[in-house]
C-alpha cells in the first residue's frame, strides 16, 4: 500500500545539504538528453539495484496492509514504515557508492529520485530529504531543469516539515527562480505558497497574504482546482491570525467545498480540522465535534497513519475542553503511541499534556503527574512553550491540591510566565485563578486581590473576543446564504430575459410571415397569442418566486439582528447574577462620573461585598454560595431607583451606581437594601450564619473624588472599616 507524504508540522532534524552550483549548461529550460550509449549495459545495473532493494526493504511490506484503520493499526504501520525506510536508506547508500560508476550521473539521478519518492512514501523525512538533494546535485550538472525544480519542490516541503524554515525560505526562492525561467506556472504557484507559509510561521502575516494570493491567481490561471484548495486553505489561516475570523471561515469552508468536488483522491481531513477549531474557538460545540468527527473518519480512509494522529490530538484536547475525560483519554493515548512509534517527539509532549490533563479530571493524580513530568521534560527539551507552560500549570494544580503550596506557586509562577509569554490566554486565566487561592489561604490579601483583577480583565478580554468572532461567524453564514440567494435571483432574472428574447425573435418571425403571406401569417399570430400566454403565466410565476425569496432574505435579516442583540446582551452581563459585567460597568460608572463633574451634579455609590462568603463556599460549597449572590443581587435590584445601576466588581463585590444621589440619600438607599437582604436570604440559609452583605457608600461631593479610582478607592476604603466594625452595616465613607 502506498504511505502519505509528511503533512505541514511534522519536523525532523537535518537540513538538507547545499546544492552544487551550476556548470556548463546552456538555456535554463533546455533538458538533458539522458543516459549516454551505455544503455543496455545501464539496464542490468538497474535490475540489480531492484532486486537489492527489494530484498532489504519491501519483504516486510505485506505487514502493512489493512482493510481498516483503526489507532492500533495506525501505530504498528508507521514503526513499520520507519524501519523499512532505514533499510531502503542503507540499500541506496550501498548501490550508490558500489553502482555509480557504472550508471553514470544520469543514472544515479533516477535511483536517487526513486529513493526519495519512497522514502516521502513512507513518512520518513529526513532519508528524503538527503535523496532530493541527491537528485538536486545531479541535475544542475546535467542542466535537467524539470528535475531540479521537482527536487527543489520536494526539498522544500520537506524543510517545512521539520520546521527549518531558513532553509525553506532559501530553497523556495531558488525554486521560483528556476521556476520563471523555465516558464513552469504550477511551479511558480507552488513557490509563492511555501514563501506564504514561511513568511506566516514567521510572524509576517501581511507577507504571507499577497504570497498566497499571487498563488492562489497562478492556481487558477492553471485551472489547478487541487492546488487552489491546497492555497485557499493555507489563506485562510493567514486571516484567522490576522483576526479577520469571518474570512477565514469562509476560505476553510470554500477550499473543503472544492476538495469534496474533486472526489476521493483529494484528503479532506486536514480542512476538516482547521474547520473543526474555527468552531472550538467561538465554542460552536456541536459544529466542532462534528468537523473533528469528519477529519478522524478521512484520515482512516486514506490510511494516513500521521493525519489520523493529528486527528485525535486535537480530538483529544476539544474533548478536555468540554469534559469528556474518558474520552480525551482514550483519543490521546491513541494518538501518543502512533506519535512515539514515528519519533515525533513534539506531538508526544502534547498527548502527554492532554493525558495528564484527562487523567486530573479523573482524579488519579498520581498517573498524571506522571504524564505531565514527561510532557514537561519534552517541553524543556524542544523549548516547547505550550507544552512546558501547560505542564506547569496542571502540575501545579495537583501540588495545589495534595496541599504542598510552597511546590505550587513555584510551579504556577514559573507557567504563568511562559503562558503570559507565549499569548496562551485560557490556560494562562487557570493559572491566575490556581494563583489565587494559594494567596487567600495563605492570607495575602493583596496579592489575591491581584491575581484575582489580572484573571477578571483576562476573561473579559477572551469573552469579548469570543462574541466578536461569534458574530463574524453569523456575518460569514449570512454573506454566503445571501450569495446564494443572489445567485438563485440572477438564474431567475436571467430565465425570464431568455423568455422575453423568445417573445421577440417570435414577433420578428411574425413579422417576416406578413411578407409572406397573409394566411400564414393569421396562423402565426395565433400561435404567437398563445405563446404569449403561456410565457405570460411562466413569467408571473417566476416573479411570485423571487417575491417568496425576497421575503424569506428579509426574515433571514431580521434573526440575524435578533442573534447580534441577543450577543450584545451577553457579552455586557453577568451570567450568574444578571448584573452588569465589570466591563460594562466600569464604562457606565465612568461615564457618569465625566458628566457629574462637567455639571457640578453629585453621584453616590455603593460598593457591597457578601460578609463571610468564603466561609460559605467552603461549608457548604460554591452551588450553594452561587445561589447566595443570584439572591442577593436579586434583591438589591428589586429595590433599586430608576436610572440606578447594579454591576459586579468581582468574585463576592458588587457596585452600585447612583447618579444625581448625595450621601444622605444614597445612604437611606444603602440601609434599606442591607436590611432587605439579610432578610431575604434568612429564609434560605442552610448555615448556622445567614448570609448579610456590608455595604461601603462614597459620594462625589463628600469624598472630593477627581477619577473613577478616586472615588472607588473611597468606596473600598469604607467597606473594609464596614468589615473591621463587625459587618452587616452601612459604612460612609469619611476623609
Amino acid at each position: 500500500m502506498a504511505f502519505p507524504q509528511n503533512p505541514a508540522g511534522r519536523r525532523h532534524d537535518h537540513p538538507p545539504t547545499a546544492f552544487l552550483p551550476r556548470s556548463g549548461c546552456n538555456d535554463p529550460g533546455e533538458v538533458a538528453a539522458g543516459p549516454d550509449a551505455s544503455t543496455p549495459r545501464r539496464r542490468r545495473v538497474w535490475i540489480a539495484v531492484a532486486v537489492a532493494l527489494l530484498v532489504s526493504g519491501f519483504g516486510s511490506m505485506n505487514r502493512l496492509h489493512a482493510d481498516d484503520l483503526s489507532p492500533v493499526m495506525a501505530g504498528q504501520i508507521a514503526a513499520s514504515a520507519q524501519r523499512i525506510a532505514g533499510g531502503v536508506e542503507s540499500a541506496w547508500r550501498t548501490s550508490d557508492s558500489l553502482l555509480g560508476p557504472l550508471i553514470g550521473r544520469y543514472g544515479r539521478l533516477q535511483l536517487a529520485r526513486e529513493i526519495g519518492l519512497l522514502e516521502q512514501a513512507l513518512g520518513a523525512g529526513r532519508p528524503a530529504a538527503e535523496a532530493w538533494d541527491a537528485v538536486a546535485v545531479q541535475a544542475r550538472v546535467l542542466c535537467n531543469t524539470p528535475r531540479l525544480i521537482e527536487a527543489l519542490d520536494r526539498g522544500v516541503a520537506l524543510a517545512l516539515a521539520r520546521g527549518d524554515y531558513d532553509s525553506a525560505s532559501t530553497l523556495a526562492g531558488d525554486l521560483l527562480k528556476q521556476a520563471r525561467g523555465a516558464g513552469v506556472v504550477r511551479a511558480q504557484a507552488a513557490a509563492e505558497g511555501y514563501l506564504g507559509i514561511v513568511a506566516r510561521r514567521r510572524g509576517e502575516l501581511e507577507e504571507a497574504r499577497a504570497h498566497q494570493e499571487t498563488a492562489l491567481a497562478l492556481r487558477r490561471s492553471q485551472h489547478d482546482r487541487s492546488g487552489e484548495a491546497q492555497v485557499l486553505m493555507n489563506l485562510g489561516t493567514v486571516h484567522r491570525d490576522l483576526g479577520d475570523f469571518a474570512r477565514a471561515l469562509e476560505l476553510q469552508i470554500d477550499a473543503l467545498e472544492l476538495r469534496r468536488s474533486l472526489g476521493d483522491s483529494e484528503k479532506l481531513d486536514l480542512s476538516y480540522r482547521n474547520i473543526a477549531l474555527l468552531y472550538r474557538e467561538i465554542e460552536d460545540t456541536e459544529q466542532a465535534r462534528r468537523n473533528f468527527e469528519a477529519a478522524l473518519a478521512a484520515s482512516q480512509r486514506h490510511y494516513d497513519p500521521q493525519s489520523m494522529a493529528g486527528a485525535l490530538g486535537s480530538y483529544a484536547s476539544f474533548s478536555n475542553d468540554i469534559g469528556d475525560a474518558k474520552a480525551a483519554l482514550t483519543m490521546a493515548r491513541q494518538a501518543r503511541a502512533i506519535d512515539a512509534s514515528i519519533g515525533n517527539r513534539p506531538y508526544v509532549g502534547l498527548e502527554d499534556l492532554e493525558i495528564g490533563r484527562a487523567l486530573i479530571r479523573l482524579d488519579r493524580d498520581d498517573e498524571a503527574t506522571v504524564a505531565l513530568e514527561e510532557a514537561l521534560t519534552i517541553g524543556r527539551e524542544l523549548k516547547h512553550r505550550e507544552i512546558t507552560g501547560g505542564a506547569l500549570l496542571h502540575l501545579g494544580r495537583i501540588a495545589l491540591r495534595l496541599g504542598d503550596e510552597a511546590l505550587a506557586t513555584r510551579r504556577l509562577d514559573e507557567a504563568i510566565s511562559i503562558l503570559a509569554e507565549a499569548g496562551l490566554k485560557p490556560a494562562l486565566s487557570e493559572a491566575f485563578g490556581a494563583r489565587e487561592k494559594i494567596a487567600v489561604a495563605s492570607g495575602q490579601l493583596a496579592s489575591a486581590i491581584e491575581f484575582a483583577h489580572r484573571r477578571a480583565t483576562l476573561r473579559e478580554e477572551m469573552l469579548g473576543t469570543r462574541s466578536g468572532r461569534q458574530l463574524a461567524a453569523l456575518k460569514s453564514r449570512y454573506e454566503r446564504a445571501d450569495a446564494d440567494q443572489r445567485i438563485r435571483l440572477l438564474s431567475l432574472n436571467n430565465e425570464v430575459q431568455n423568455l422575453r428574447l423568445n417573445q421577440q425573435a417570435l414577433l420578428r418571425n411574425a413579422g417576416i410571415s406578413v411578407a409572406a403571406a397573409l394566411g400564414l401569417l393569421l396562423v402565426l399570430l395565433a400561435r404567437r397569442y398563445r405563446t404569449t400566454q403561456r410565457l405570460n403565466r411562466a413569467l408571473q410565476q417566476k416573479n411570485d418566486e423571487i417575491s417568496a425569496h425576497e421575503a424569506r432574505l428579509e426574515a433571514a435579516n431580521a434573526q440575524l439582528s435578533t442573534q447580534a442583540a441577543e450577543l450584545y446582551q451577553a457579552a455586557i452581563t453577568d451570567p450568574l447574577t444578571g448584573a452588569y459585567n465589570r466591563g460594562h460597568l466600569l464604562r457606565q460608572l465612568d461615564e457618569h462620573l465625566r458628566q457629574a463633574l462637567e455639571t457640578g451634579r453629585d453621584l453616590s455609590v455603593l460598593l457591597i461585598d457578601f460578609d463571610h462568603f468564603k466561609t460559605i463556599n467552603d461549608e457548604h460549597g460554591h452551588l450553594y454560595g452561587d445561589r447566595v449572590l443570584a439572591g442577593g443581587i436579586q434583591i438589591v435590584r428589586q429595590w433599586l431607583e430608576p436610572g440606578d445601576l447594579v454591576g459586579r466588581y468581582g468574585g463576592e463585590e458588587f457596585i452600585v451606581v447612583m447618579p444625581g444621589r448625595n450621601v444622605l440619600d444614597a445612604a437611606t438607599l444603602a440601609e434599606r437594601l442591607r436590611a432587605k437582604v439579610a432578610q431575604g436570604l434568612a429564609g434560605s440559609a442552610e448555615s448556622r450564619r445567614s448570609p448579610t452583605i456590608s455595604i461601603g457608600l462614597a459620594s462625589l461631593r463628600d469624598c472630593g473624588a477627581a477619577s473613577l479610582e478616586e472615588l472607588l478607592g473611597a468606596a473600598d476604603i469604607a467597606v473594609y472599616r464596614a468589615k473591621a466594625e463587625g459587618r452587616n452595616r452601612v459604612v460612609p465613607y469619611a476623609a
